[in-house]
């Protein structure tokens, strides 16, 4: 196919190895998303694919994710389509990602690496005449940062990823204003933000492709399909991906249950204004085939809606909640270990197992700390 059109494809927040609602199922449902994009990517045969952050969904993805994600990436080298990205805020831990041990292993290129990411300076890498740069999903003096860094176009088409939601999205859960992005680029690839968003911006034009699966139930309320973005020689395309089929359903009563046609695995969404026994209800959801059903229990026509950020990780919200209560930075990694072993359902052996890892996490923490 003719390369000598610009083409690549736009992709964000693909959270892989994400397991919703603690189901196998719905961790597959992320790989499936991510593998529509790369078979489109070949199918297009385009010249490179950007990923603006939030590639996994934590720091230390398990095994399985790794090797999906190396699969995946294989199939792009082999076909010598470079894929670029930074890292998101669920991608970063303390010291290096999984993100650094792909770079390395030539799957990808890291543009958060120190070796174009240091301190304010910004440098990039050039895919015949465009150039690509970033700036990954940090959090701490990020106004600052954008205020005071130090980035260029160099190519004849050029690129700036960043993982943050700009002011012209949302004044209430913005992490920088839209002008405090850097001028003179073609396209600014975000991510972060879940949804699709468009919008020009300087010489150029800013884009959110929005996540590739449905990431929590508030997400699937919304109506708004999950995808990417294909440019095409100037041309923005939004291509939509086949995800879980996700129905709602209004009852009165569990009775009412029995009405529900039969599902195909389909994610249930089930609204009522009388309390109802879960457990039973979704019990009887998934005897009619449904993957899983999420209830709803309606206090008032005109409820007020509680607004939670929705670019913010569990793992941010405990953060912030730990900091406000002046807990310390070694408090707080101790605390969210701890958070994150209560929500596991251990057998008697699996369990004494754990205590012994408990056990000598706290002692390393205590021998580091001296």
């Amino acid at each position: 196919m003719d390369k000598t059109h610009l083409k690549f494809i736009h992709v964000a927040d693909t959270h892989i190895g994400k397991m919703e609602f603690k189901l196998v199922e719905r961790e597959q449902d992320f790989y499936n998303a991510f593998k529509q994009v790369i078979d489109f990517a070949l199918e297009k045969d385009v010249n490179f694919v950007i990923h603006s952050g939030d590639l996994f969904d934590i720091a230390k993805p398990p095994i399985r994710s790794i090797l999906f994600v190396m699969e995946q990436l294989k199939r792009l080298k082999e076909k010598g389509i470079p894929f670029f990205v930074i890292a998101g805020s669920h991608d970063m831990g303390a010291g290096e990602t999984v993100l650094s041990i792909l770079d390395k292993a030539g799957l990808l290129v890291n543009l958060s690496d120190k070796r174009y990411y240091d301190g304010l300076e910004v440098h990039g890498e050039f895919v015949n005449d465009t150039y690509v740069c970033g700036v990954y999903g940090k959090r701490a003096k990020i106004r600052e940062i954008y205020q005071n860094l130090k980035v260029k176009p160099k190519g004849k088409f050029n690129i700036f990823m960043f993982h943050h939601t700009i002011s012209d999205i949302s004044s209430k859960f913005a992490d920088i204003e839209t002008s405090l992005l850097p001028k003179g680029f073609d396209y600014y690839a975000g991510g972060h933000w879940h949804e699709f968003f468009k919008e020009p911006y300087d010489r150029g034009i800013i884009v959110y492709p929005g996540s590739t699966e449905y990431c929590d139930v508030k997400e699937m309320l919304s109506n708004e399909p999950r995808g990417f973005v294909y440019y095409n020689d100037g041309k923005i395309e939004r291509i939509e991906i086949k995800t879980r089929r996700v129905v709602k359903f209004k009852i009165k009563d569990e009775g009412d249950i029995e009405k529900i046609p039969n599902g195909n695995g389909e994610i249930a969404i089930i609204f009522s204004k009388t309390q109802l026994d879960k457990a039973k209800v979704l019990n009887e959801m998934k005897n009619k085939g449904y993957l899983y059903a999420k209830i709803y229990i309606e206090e008032e026509e005109n409820e007020t809606p509680i607004f939670i950020n929705p670019t913010k990780s569990l793992d941010e919200i405990e953060n912030e909640y730990l900091e406000e209560n002046k807990y310390t930075k070694e408090e707080i990694e101790i605390a969210k270990y701890l958070m994150k072993l209560l929500g596991e359902k251990l057998s008697p052996k699996e369990l004494d197992e754990r205590e012994k890892e408990v056990i000598k996490f706290l002692e390393a923490k205590v021998i580091e700390n001296k």
